[in-house]
């Protein structure tokens, strides 16, 4: 196999999702150094890849229109100036990360000379894997999506580097996280993100208020409480159940949480975007997990804590739940526990 020039990812969502692919675009870029490579992505996501260092070009898919007026050829014109500018490219290969029908599509007319992904019993949607000229092997036991993602990296011959994340950010979005920190004197803290993609992620929020009570308490770090756009009213529940312990509230761009968990101890949270980007960023985790396994979309290294309930149906990958989101059911002292572990380990 001859050493590439031009290579093009393709992960257009979401944000965990980006974040899991990014160790093996590091072992790519590692390997070859000289390469042009480029990363396809959804508008709405295209912020977080432009942050990743060593990325020549983040080229963007914008299916709004497409989505509203699929029936009007107008709709279409975005797409196809899309596809002749990755055919213009010439690439060596084109790397599917998101195994969905539509991405292994845009791999072929991407008229890339090698088209690798993910074999049928790893792709989302079965059909994709016909499209692919090159795929690995599966792995014989439940494996990492970090470590599934660098199976494809090293199927081109790039053998896996650290997980850790390099990011770009701006010295304002640096400048502004340590404003806000020294306003409302916060010292030694520790985050908790209540939110999630998916209803069946998200643990109770009165739960996460009686953590945040407790960690406050006993333990004397502070809690800052991030959340994103929508998730007022988890906030606001969280913060009912504090009791004498008024946690830390802020409402930041997905950006600023680098500099925000660069110097956190502790993060705690669901299976969602935040709690990757700590990982990505080595900052100590306990993830709280449910319909989603641990050993693929957990902590991304070793002597990090996972906290979940064990049920006949566990880690469905359900977006709704028959039973009221049972695996949920976890108790603020197991979480407590697990936090209390992670935090040893650190000192």
């Amino acid at each position: 196999m001859r050493t590439p020039e031009k290579i093009l990812i393709i992960r257009l969502s979401s944000l965990g999702d980006i974040l899991h692919a990014i160790p093996a675009f590091a072992s790519l870029r590692s390997a070859f150094p000289d390469a042009r490579i480029d990363w396809l992505v959804e508008k709405k996501n295209s912020f977080l890849p432009s942050a990743f260092r060593g990325i020549d070009e983040v080229m963007v898919l914008d299916t709004s229109s497409l989505r509203k007026t699929p029936w009007e050829l107008s709709s279409w014109e975005p797409a196809w100036e899309l596809v002749r500018r990755l055919r213009a490219c010439q690439y060596d290969f084109c790397i599917d990360f998101q195994g969905l029908l539509k991405t292994a599509l845009i791999s072929a007319l991407s008229g890339a000379r090698m088209r690798v992904g993910f074999p049928k019993e790893l792709v989302r949607e079965r059909p994709a894997h016909w499209f692919y000229q090159c795929t690995p092997d599966p792995p014989s036991t439940p494996t990492h999506i970090v470590a599934l993602n660098q199976l494809l990296a090293q199927s081109v011959g790039a053998p896996a580097v650290s997980t850790k994340v390099d990011f770009e950010v701006g010295s304002e979005d640096d400048v502004s996280v340590q404003y806000l920190l020294e306003a409302e004197k916060i010292g030694d803290f520790a985050v908790i993100n209540p939110g999630g993609g998916w209803p069946t992620k998200k643990w109770d929020p009165c739960s996460y208020g009686k953590l945040a009570a407790r960690i406050q308490a006993e333990l004397g770090l502070a809690v800052v409480v991030t959340t994103g756009p929508g998730e007022e009213i988890l906030f606001a529940e969280l913060a009912k159940h504090c009791g004498n312990s008024p946690v830390h509230h802020f409402q930041l761009p997905f950006l600023q949480l680098i500099p925000l968990l660069r110097r956190a101890r502790l993060f705690i949270g669901g299976d969602t975007g935040p709690f990757h980007l700590a990982c990505a960023l080595g900052t100590p985790v306990v993830g709280i997990f449910g319909p989603t396994d641990p050993v693929r979309n957990g902590p991304w290294r070793d002597g990090e804590e996972s906290v979940f309930r064990m049920l006949a149906c566990s880690f469905c990958s359900g977006r709704t739940c028959p039973t009221q989101n049972e695996c949920m059911d976890i108790t603020v002292e197991e979480v407590f526990q697990a936090v209390v572990r992670r935090l040893a380990r650190n000192s």
